[in-house]
């Protein structure tokens, strides 16, 4: 048996309807093709996608998203694909409202909602390849023993994606595109409330919280000591780092910052803010930053941004400049093996 894993909100049920029917008109064997519907608008995507998993029978499961629409054949080539040790994104077809390619989307206008859809214009289209390298986003299929759960208590929604792909790949999955293939008709879901552009912004930061990078480079436990901080440079450094130290004298500011800022992280901002005074910097991180808020520069924010990559290329214990700043490394300890399973 394969599980179809859709989860849903109160929002657009016709889309809701419209995939249901859709599955059971091609699929009706329910002793073949499970599907799993999970709604609830007080959770976040990824807790109710994990929620849907965990009810899932199938010995392997694919992740839907409501606004689809599948063709014929589309169950029986993910079966094939679908292996122990892969992740297998199947191929998108969406109408050019975000018009990037990349292995998993195609860009063709078969109609940007129910009532526009062209069906005929769909079911002519043909993948020119059968299984390829890549694949990303929270279109795939696996075998269920192999979901290591969305990270849905760091992530609202948006990044979340990210997230899992790259635990996947630090756990050794290897990731493949099917021409198996959906019509998506974009964003009926996640971009249905008046602050998801708040919500991406937050989650963006809370990635880079949790990894200290976008790129491939390793987790490293990171601090910054500041000078002559104020409340911009606190709110751009501060997911960068593990632990952010800024003057005694500047108390107020942390506890301002906490109280705005912690609305839009799960992370306990009470242990990553700080005055210097509450512990030696060095004597509880692995690399220590020392930042003078008179003399940082856009090229040293730079620096910041790209500093995993520096140091798993060239560091070493001691002390350097980089630019303005000033690195102290203790160790060079990667953290990043310890967030590969997700804690639910």
């Amino acid at each position: 048996m394969i599980s179809l894993i859709i989860p849903t909100t109160s929002k657009n049920q016709d889309y809701t309807d419209n995939i249901v029917s859709n599955i059971k008109s091609i699929y009706p064997d329910t002793s073949k093709v499970e599907i799993i519907l999970e709604q609830n608008d007080n959770v976040t995507l990824g807790v109710n996608y994990n929620n849907a998993v965990a009810r899932a029978i199938g010995e392997k499961i694919i992740l839907l998203h409501n606004d689809m629409v599948i063709p014929k054949g589309f169950i029986e080539q993910m079966d094939k694909h679908i292996q122990p040790g892969r992740i297998t994104t199947y191929t998108r077809i969406e109408p050019p409202i975000f018009n990037d390619e990349y292995p998993g989307k195609v860009i063709l206008d078969c109609g940007s909602t129910l009532d526009t859809f062209h069906k005929d214009i769909f079911d002519l289209y043909s993948p020119n390849f059968d299984l390829i390298d890549g694949g990303s986003q929270l279109f795939f299929g696996c075998m269920r023993k192999d979901y290591i759960g969305i990270d849905g208590h760091t992530f609202k929604m948006f990044c979340e994606d990210d997230d899992l792909h790259k635990r996947y790949k630090l756990a050794g999955f290897e990731h493949k595109v099917s021409s198996a293939h959906v019509y998506h008709f974009v964003s009926k879901t996640s971009r249905t409330t008046d602050d998801y552009q708040q919500i991406e912004i937050a989650s963006n930061r809370n990635f880079i919280r949790k990894w200290g990078t976008k790129s491939n480079a390793p987790k490293y436990n990171i601090a910054f000591q500041v000078t002559n901080c104020n409340i911009n440079l606190l709110q751009t450094l501060e997911p960068w780092c593990d632990r952010i130290y800024i003057e005694d004298a500047m108390q107020v500011l942390t506890d301002s910052y906490i109280e705005t800022e912690q609305a839009n992280t799960r992370f306990d901002l009470t242990k990553r803010v700080f005055c210097i005074g509450h512990n030696d910097p060095a004597g509880e991180n692995d690399i220590v930053v020392a930042i003078d808020g008179k003399t940082f520069t856009q090229t040293d924010f730079q620096y910041i941004q790209i500093l995993s990559e520096i140091l798993q290329d060239s560091g070493q214990p001691g002390t350097f400049k980089l630019g303005n700043c000033q690195i102290t490394i203790v160790s060079l300890i990667a953290m990043e093996p310890e967030l590969i399973v997700c804690k639910r």
